[in-house]
């Protein structure tokens, strides 16, 4: 398969594996691949083809080795992969949850007591894995099927169309006009002066709001987020929220958009990036806390539009949530799974029963 730097490349023809977001889980890739019928070099006895929505790395037990075997597959011309959040954030060289594999800080120890034992990268293969990435497009398109990490939106997918850069470069020109625009400077400015207010009201306690609003940091945030059509892309849209979350220990102001049920176009959509649950009774040991996007789905349903039209279907059944299991002793089969969606066939597939 001829290398490109296009954003935007055509979908492989034939029947078609699509595969979910990995999270450095080598073992579940490894025994979806054997329930698919692929053989160890990546062929299949049916010549179907894999596809990889991204988020391949980090959390998981061995980024390196699910990294080397999808690049492998996809320098044969057996596989293609799209550009996810994850990827994205180590070649911005950015530190994020469990990318502690790459980045090797020196808190490594605290690393290890949430993640448990994960695979370091070997410094002479750095070069390599972000060369991969880079050369990673964003989203794979045919005349009936569409296949992106996170969000398909026409207006960012038509705005990075026809450039020969790459993501990442992409990515760096548009943040530096978003913080350059006289909007973007507007609101980067009542940001601060609200979050400046904020911690001066915070010294002392006895004003201080139990659930703080910070209307002015949520409208930066947001604008900030759906400017960007990489972002977009891998790390979907949002907007200000009714009512602020916590996830983890930080207040979120924006929240997640259900992008699909604005999507009306013919060709079917297949993503990753948000977790769902085969299970739904485990989304609240296993989650972050913020809401739910899939709450009124089948868990192996399609996601519809507001015409009632099945459009979509996130494949990411959060595999990257079995480091919290094995942190619990939660014990096998994992909540978290591993799973692909066979097409045309429009079959769901897991790395276990």
């Amino acid at each position: 398969m001829t290398k490109t730097l296009a954003l935007i490349q055509p979908l492989a023809q034939g029947p078609l594996d699509i595969i979910g977001d990995i999270h450095g889980e080598i073992d579940a890739l490894s025994a979806l691949l054997e329930r698919l019928g692929y053989r160890t070099d990546g062929t299949h006895p049916e010549n179907r083809h894999l596809v990889f929505v991204g988020d391949l790395c980090d959390r998981g037990p061995d980024s390196p080795a699910v990294i080397f075997k999808v690049r492998d597959l996809v320098e044969s011309g057996r596989a293609q992969c799209v550009l996810g959040n994850h990827e994205l954030n180590l070649l911005r060289g950015k530190e994020k949850h469990g990318n502690h594999w790459f980045l090797r800080k020196e808190n490594h120890h605290q690393h290890l007591e949430e993640f448990g034992p994960s695979a370091l990268v070997e410094p002479h293969h750095e070069g390599d894995i972000l060369a991969f990435f880079n050369a990673l497009p964003v989203a794979l398109e045919r005349h009936d099927l569409r296949v992106v990490h996170a969000t398909w939106d026409s207006t960012a997918i038509d705005s990075i169309r026809d450039t020969a850069r790459s993501a990442l470069q992409l990515y760096n020109e548009f943040d530096q006009k978003i913080k350059a625009s006289s909007e973007g400077i507007a609101l980067q400015q009542a940001a601060e002066q609200q979050e400046q207010r904020y911690k001066a009201l915070k010294s002392a306690p006895e004003q201080e709001p139990l659930v703080p609003f910070l209307d002015d940091h949520a409208q930066w945030e947001a604008f900030y987020q759906c400017s960007n059509p990489i972002r977009v892309l891998t790390s979907g849209l949002e907007k200000v929220t009714n009512k602020p979350f916590q996830t983890g220990s930080k207040w979120r102001f924006v929240e997640r958009v259900r992008w699909w049920h604005d999507y009306t176009d013919i060709p079917s959509v297949i993503f990753g990036h948000y977790w769902r649950f085969w299970n739904p009774s485990a989304r609240s040991k296993l989650t972050k806390g913020e809401p739910d996007l899939f709450e009124k789905d089948d868990p192996a349903g399609w996601q519809t539009n507001h015409e009632g039209r099945a459009v979509a279907f996130c494949v990411d059944y959060s595999v990257g949530a079995r480091y919290q299991e094995r942190k619990h002793n939660s014990g096998t089969p994992f909540h978290g799974r591993l799973a692909a969606l066979r097409w045309p066939e429009r079959e769901l597939m897991f790395d276990h029963p």
